[in-house]
């Protein structure tokens, strides 16, 4: 587990300085680390109030949550305090000094602590968001677990160093009970305070792909959406293959994703329209080089209540693993999508798509539980509008489709508990003396996904066949 927690807590550093004593704030700017622009970010400050010697502040970035933990070890910490001049001034500080630590997890962050002249390690994870305490004061709010306990560990040893190795064996035991409560602790911090986490709580999430994939207005693969007087091939069947390329940010967080789809509709019952779907996304993701790689697997039946109008549940199972940001988990969800198809509106028509659907992360199998309990109902409402064009290319019709979605999230708290999305594209056609020459073969998709301090933009292609 260490590359996925042992990166969990605190690595190698990459950039070093000094700064004045941090401002009374909740969460303490300890050597300014808030500049930095890294994934993760860590101030330390280390001070010997009974020696009357004066505070020193260190901040630190890394790509990756590799080895994150280090930076509370003694004895990194004596070296990198020790200099030619005062060769022992560091040993002194790590083992006799109160040592303040700050590691922000991308977004959600973690207070760590040895008191003065003690050697007890305590770490807490709490509310990047200031509260203020009945007596006026600033506190940090506890994050808690799913049985609302806060989200506070301690490790005692013999002597300081003992303390820390009993927090670096706990992170290295994926078994131990308290490292997976650790990593459950860490996965709810990031769901709601962080912008990028892999798992849950941002569009670009396993969770937030889920929802989207659940009711995708962007192609008008619903069976409902062909004209069956037109003489289209309304069952559809088709082969759908497309890829799309986003770049955005989210904060100091630079996004850039590859997403890919593979989909297939039967027809499962003679004489009757109702289609299985089975849908196959996939992504890959880099946040400022550190990569996530998440998968999933659709099984949809769509089933016509009337020409225009069709009922479409679903389940779904998703899986994201990212060792460069310390994530990995799985979240099945469940759907019902509606499409309503308003025809004859100018010359083209509107597709009206709502869905209500309930995702919840799951138990890792074995022994080793790392699930974070999160669960959430959703709601996701928009309309798409296609205008079949006048302008032939390669002798063929072509159409423009715009369309937009609103998602809304309920249940546990989440970084963005809505999102917004909004999509254009421009559509070519099957030849004219096909059966499918109402459905387009070829599309060109420009997506947009906003949300709180989230932004991407989406470029792509899908193919049926």
């Amino acid at each position: 587990m260490k590359k996925i927690f042992g990166g969990v807590l605190f690595g190698a550093a990459s950039t070093l300085g000094l700064a004045e004593q941090a401002s009374a704030q909740a969460v303490a700017n300890y050597g300014n680390y808030e500049a930095l622009k890294d994934n993760f970010r860590i101030g330390i400050r280390i001070s010997a109030p009974l020696f009357g010697l004066p505070p020193v502040e260190r901040s630190f970035e890394q790509g990756t949550i590799e080895d994150i933990e280090t930076y509370l070890d003694p004895r990194e910490i004596a070296a990198y305090l020790n200099t030619p001049a005062q060769p022992t001034l560091g040993t002194f500080y790590a083992q006799f000094g109160q040592i303040d630590g700050v590691f922000d997890i991308q977004g959600a962050p973690v207070i760590a602590r040895y008191g003065a002249n003690g050697r007890t390690l305590t770490l807490n994870f709490v509310s990047p968001h200031n509260t203020i305490s009945p007596a006026g004061v600033p506190v940090a709010a506890p994050v808690t677990d799913a049985s609302g306990n806060p989200c506070t560990f301690s490790f005692t040893g013999n002597t300081r160093q003992a303390s820390y190795d009993l927090f670096a064996a706990a992170v290295d035991d994926d078994s131990s009970p308290t490292s997976q409560r650790m990593f459950q602790c860490l996965s709810r911090a990031r769901a709601q305070f962080s912008p990028v986490d892999p798992l849950v709580g941002n569009p670009f999430s396993l969770q937030g792909s889920m929802v989207r994939s659940a009711l995708d207005l962007t192609e008008g693969d619903s069976l409902v959406e062909a004209d069956p007087a037109a003489g289209a091939n309304s069952s559809g069947d088709p082969w759908i293959i497309g890829a799309t390329f986003a770049g955005g940010s989210a904060g100091r967080f630079d996004i850039t994703r590859i997403d890919g789809r593979v989909a297939k509709g039967w027809r499962v019952f003679e004489g009757n329209r109702a289609r299985l779907k089975l849908d196959l996304p996939f992504s890959f993701t880099r946040i400022k080089g550190a990569t996530a790689y998440n998968g999933q697997i659709g099984l949809a039946l769509e089933v016509p209540i009337k020409s225009n109008w069709s009922l479409e549940p679903r389940v779904s199972y998703g899986l994201v693993y990212s060792g460069d940001q310390g994530s990995v988990g799985h979240i099945v969800q469940g759907s019902v999508a509606s499409r309503y198809v308003i025809r004859g509106l100018g010359r083209g028509q509107l597709v009206i798509g709502n869905m209500v659907g309930y995702s919840s992360t799951l138990k890792t199998p074995g022994d080793i539980n790392l699930n974070p309990d999160i669960k959430n109902w959703v709601f996701r409402n928009g309309a798409a509008y296609e205008l079949p064009l006048k302008m032939r290319v390669m002798n063929r019709a072509t159409s423009v489709r715009a369309s937009y979605t609103f998602t809304k999230f309920a249940g546990d708290d989440l970084y963005n508990n809505n999102f917004h999305e909004g999509t254009i594209s421009f559509g070519l056609r099957g030849r004219e003396d096909t059966p499918k020459q109402f459905r387009d073969v070829m599309r060109l998709i420009f997506s947009t996904v906003q949300a709180k301090g989230f932004a991407t933009y989406t470029a792509g292609l899908g193919f049926r066949f």
